[in-house]
């Protein structure tokens, strides 16, 4: 793949355009996040029982499941920005719709075509973000752009459920909207006539599809960061979901709730500080996954201590969100050229839903098996790999 220059180079970063694709991160993320903190009020509803109406919940994730890699390349073809803005004015128009609460097999269709605008999303905004930060501070922004996910649920979980609360369904849905499509307007203005994006498109004779996804595949720039980020995903969801459960003290449990997220989101950061001040995001990756690893086995020491145990719990999960902050900062820290970048963070995005649809049944048979020994088998194991990973990368020189 021939290498991509932007003809203007950066040497400041734009802090208030990468902010506002950071919102838009957000704005993405709360397709997740409002199905979530609205699960009740669907199920009363559309009375659809809890399998399809969770099922609402998670085939957003089907399109990056298939189609991660393909949309690095589109996005690499057709300019990142018109990827991130056609995405979130669909986000928009398809939150309206769902304001309407249309029948379910229409939300059901409105849900799996959201999968694609939150994939263009995922794709294109870190990629802008890149672009639009000096080096100096490349890992920072990755870091900061990585606590979208976390900061949606927050943000549903609190203003979202007052609204669902005070004016109901249709008002999530609808505010939704307005916020996902104001974000794609603005974008639109400020970021059109930026310089930094102006990027030469991709040449499209680089044969076929298959082949241009096998070359993805097999370019460890992309792989790597992906494949320390698939075990990360595997595990975080299943963490938050199970483990609390174990927790003895019922009011301690019912805090963790809230706790656990903000140690993820905040460890997501500090991964991205680190890798900016401190050490390659490589190392802090391996670091991290150690982490796990050592509070997992601390854990089982524990298990009858609710504060202990609630403690290690805590630094499992701050060390787990340090993980996606380092597998972001890994891409343009490795990426050669703006198109390496879009598709790793397409590979990404296809990665961690892989590990989301298969982490949580599988926490889950060996929780129902082998209780605590089970989870902390599995973590131990995840971690072995994200370890191996995670020095395989630090083997690879940073781009030229």
């Amino acid at each position: 793949m021939s290498e991509i220059q932007s003809p203007v180079a950066v040497s400041k970063t734009q802090w208030l355009e990468v902010t506002l694709l950071w919102v838009a991160g957000v704005s993405a993320a709360m397709q997740f996040a409002k199905f979530s903190v609205s699960f009740d009020a669907l199920l009363a509803h559309y009375q659809q029982g809890a399998t399809l109406t969770g099922m609402s919940l998670s085939v957003v994730g089907i399109a990056g499941l298939i189609f991660g890699v393909s949309a690095g390349m589109i996005a690499s073809r057709f300019g990142y920005l018109r990827v991130l803005v056609g995405a979130l004015l669909l986000g928009g128009v398809l939150s309206f719709v769902q304001s309407t609460l249309p029948p379910f097999n229409v939300l059901l269709v409105t849900r799996l075509l959201e999968g694609f605008s939150q994939l263009g999303v995922v794709v294109a905004a870190p990629t802008l973000i890149a672009k639009l930060s000096a080096p100096k501070h490349k890992s920072l922004t990755m870091g900061i752009w990585g606590t979208f996910f976390g900061v949606a649920f927050a943000v549903c979980g609190g203003l979202g459920k007052n609204i669902l609360d005070t004016h109901g369904l249709s008002a999530v849905f609808l505010n939704h909207g307005f916020l996902i499509t104001g974000m794609g307007l603005i974008l639109l203005l400020i970021l059109k006539n930026n310089p930094v994006l102006v990027l030469p498109p991709v040449a499209l004779n680089q044969g076929s599809v298959l082949a241009q996804m096998l070359r993805i595949y097999q370019n460890p720039r992309a792989l790597l960061p992906s494949l320390v980020f698939l075990f990360y995903t595997c595990t975080l969801v299943s963490i938050l979901t199970y483990v609390p459960s174990l927790i003895e003290d019922k009011t301690l449990h019912k805090s963790m709730l809230v706790i656990l997220p903000l140690l993820s989101t905040g460890g997501t950061f500090l991964a991205g500080a680190i890798a900016q001040y401190l050490m390659r995001p490589q190392r802090v990756a391996f670091l991290a996954y150690l982490g796990v690893a050592v509070a997992g086995i601390s854990l089982l020491a524990v298990a009858h201590t609710p504060w202990l145990f609630a403690i290690l719990l805590g630094a499992m999960v701050l060390c787990l969100g340090m993980i996606p902050g380092a597998s972001l900062a890994m891409i343009p820290t490795l990426a050669r050229n703006p198109a390496e970048q879009a598709q790793g963070y397409g590979l990404l995005a296809q990665f961690g839903n892989l590990g989301a649809t298969i982490g949580p049944p599988s926490y889950a048979a060996l929780m129902t098996l082998f209780g605590l020994s089970g989870i902390v088998g599995l973590v131990l194991l995840v971690c072995v790999f994200g370890v191996l990973f995670s020095l395989l990368a630090n083997r690879i020189n940073a781009s030229v």
